[in-house]
């Protein structure tokens, strides 16, 4: 398992004491410093979740991603163990790029989906913090003769989202060379990565590194970009059409409904993996019947991952939400993957064929 720096001095400290030897406890401990409500997944907000949500939305912001947890690939056939496993073309993944990518099972059912990146020599999965544990139950059986080791590496190295217009200056500024800018580069600036996530609606990156190097850059850019909550980071990845299987959604759908081609997380001319002769026969056949949309719905309550959509007229389901965030008008904004044909002939209404009617964007 990686592990990342050991302590550091907090400029918020006004002792001037070491940070503790767990740089997620010393982590949590800034954090909370600088205003921040705090859960056992990370931050919540920084008391003004409405105003932050609006600040993601048009200036600079960032986030700390500690929901997110990190999977740890090490060994001299890790490349090999994983090109074996992921739909995405692993093969392309390196200190200098990144990729979107997904886990499925036999039947073709992603059982994840993750950012895949490199850091110090190993391979790392970005994905939600519930699935962890069972990602890396489901991958270990293929560990069998293989020269390769996974790990929990969440509690080793923090994870940053850095979002805005005018974040890629202030990253040049600060790094003392710019940041990579097309989605999926990455580029290492000592003992930390960053990977470009989206350039919608405004540009995205990853950071993740040992404490020492994460906290700077933290402490560096807080005078001038806002600190945002886990609301505002999820509505950034709504609006880019980033879509992160939870519990509630894995085994769900088959990659090309999430739209994991379009994302360059779907290849078809790699070697074989779990779900691969499902995947292609739905590729060379064309008969795609259910598929990813961005939509919108006037409603109070915010729908869970996995909740269903309703055809006006229907008796079955008509799809299922993937995520969903308040956005600053009121509405939710949901990603949700829908019958096609359905959502040609009728309105779709969230959860009930009584609910708010969806409003999709194309």
């Amino acid at each position: 398992m990686a592990v990342g720096s050991q302590g550091f001095e907090s400029p918020l400290d006004p002792a001037g004491a070491h940070a503790t030897s767990n740089p997620m406890e010393t982590w949590r401990t800034l954090l909370a410093r600088s205003g921040a409500r705090l859960d056992s997944l990370g931050v919540v907000d920084f008391g003004k979740a409405p105003a932050e949500v609006r600040q993601a939305l048009r200036a600079d912001a960032m986030a700390d991603l500690s929901r997110y947890g990190l999977i740890e690939v090490r060994g001299e056939e890790a490349q090999k163990f994983l090109a074996n496993l992921f739909t995405g073309d692993v093969r392309q993944v390196s200190p200098d790029r990144g990729l979107f990518t997904s886990w499925c099972d036999a039947k073709g059912r992603a059982q994840a989906t993750f950012w895949l990146f490199m850091h110090g020599g190993a391979y790392y999965l970005l994905l939600p913090r519930d699935q962890v544990t069972p990602v890396l139950m489901g991958l270990k059986p293929y560990l069998l003769r293989v020269k390769a080791a996974l790990g929990d590496a969440s509690d080793s190295l923090l994870r940053l989202g850095l979002s805005g217009p005018s974040l890629a200056f202030r990253l040049a500024a600060q790094l003392g060379a710019p940041p990579p800018l097309n989605v999926g580069a990455a580029r290492s600036f000592g003992d930390l990565t960053l990977i470009a996530l989206a350039d919608h609606p405004f540009p995205r990156w990853l950071a993740v590194g040992g404490a020492e190097a994460a906290t700077s850059l933290w402490l560096g850019l807080a005078p001038d970009v806002l600190p945002v909550g886990r609301d505002a980071w999820s509505l950034l990845d709504i609006l880019a059409g980033i879509p992160l299987l939870t519990t509630e959604t894995a085994g769900e759908f088959i990659p090309q409904m999430l739209n994991l081609e379009a994302l360059g997380g779907l290849c078809f001319t790699k070697g074989c993996y779990p779900g691969q002769e499902v995947i292609a026969r739905l590729h060379y056949r064309g008969q795609l019947k259910r598929r990813l949309y961005l939509a919108y719905a006037d409603s109070e309550r915010l729908p869970p991952p996995g909740a269903t959509l309703q055809a006006e007229g229907a008796p079955e389901s008509a799809g299922t939400v993937v995520s969903a965030a308040r956005h600053p008008d009121g509405r939710v904004a949901l990603l949700g993957v829908v019958k096609i044909e359905e959502k040609a002939r009728s309105a779709i209404r969230l959860e009930n064929a009584q609910g708010p009617i969806l409003e999709f964007v194309e």
